[in-house]
């Protein structure tokens, strides 16, 4: 398989992967609120779920193989983008909601896949 098209089949199973993300969270009593939010400065949060007063910005990580954990994609530049587009998503509303980050990975194939949920996956730091 070429560069192109293993390209190709990757962002395909992330798009799988986060299509099963978001029916997990469903499953699970969450209202899906957004699905690949764009921010300013290129932030995009992969799905903002809501449960109770609760919003969780959860970023989906998919993995093929369990190689390398899928979590540990989530470095500090991406985490950081997270919680300012948080901050921003949040300062829209006319509520207040509690929050959290999330990361939901999805290890193996579209037909049989091992899925974990990491609630408060990470903080934002205290300034």
């Amino acid at each position: 398989m070429n560069k192109k098209t293993q390209g190709e089949a990757n962002r395909e199973w992330g798009k799988q992967a986060e299509q099963i993300a978001c029916d997990y969270l469903v499953a699970e009593g969450y209202a899906i609120r957004e699905r690949n939010w764009h921010g300013p400065n290129r932030v995009e949060i992969d799905i903002i779920a809501q449960k109770g007063t609760t919003i969780a910005f959860i970023e989906v990580k998919a993995r093929k193989g369990d190689c390398v954990a899928a979590y540990e994609a989530v470095n500090e530049a991406k985490r950081r983008k997270m919680i300012k587009g948080g901050d921003v998503y949040l300062r829209s509303q006319e509520q207040f909601f509690y929050y959290r980050m999330d990361i939901i990975t999805i290890t193996g194939t579209s037909e049989k896949y091992t899925l974990d949920h990491l609630k408060d996956a990470f903080l934002p730091p205290l300034t």
